[in-house]
């Protein structure tokens, strides 16, 4: 869920849904920039982290740079597991 008030209006909204993983994207528009694109994701547990990270990249290219990008995540991946790259793998596209 996503709170605004009289000062943000909401432009746009589109839901993606990529091999199990869902994308509902939001853009609002604001007083102080032009728009704040929310991203919500869901990755189920079942699906490959390295198929995951390529559907991201996709998204993440045709997303505009002018403005802020606010990401929520259900990637399903566990950031505290020191045998696992995937943390890392994610911390590098996100960068």
């Amino acid at each position: 869920m996503v709170i605004y008030d009289k000062f943000i209006t909401l432009s746009s909204h589109e839901k993606y849904t990529m091999l199990g993983t869902e994308f509902i994207t939001t853009t609002f528009n604001t007083n102080t920039w032009k728009a704040i694109h929310v991203i919500a994701i869901y990755k189920p547990s079942t699906l490959l982290f390295s198929t995951f990270i390529n559907q991201l990249q996709k998204l993440l290219d045709v997303m505009p740079t002018y403005c802020p990008i606010v990401i929520m995540d259900d990637f399903n991946i566990d950031i505290f597991d020191q045998n696992s790259t995937q943390p890392n793998e994610l911390k590098i596209l996100m960068n």
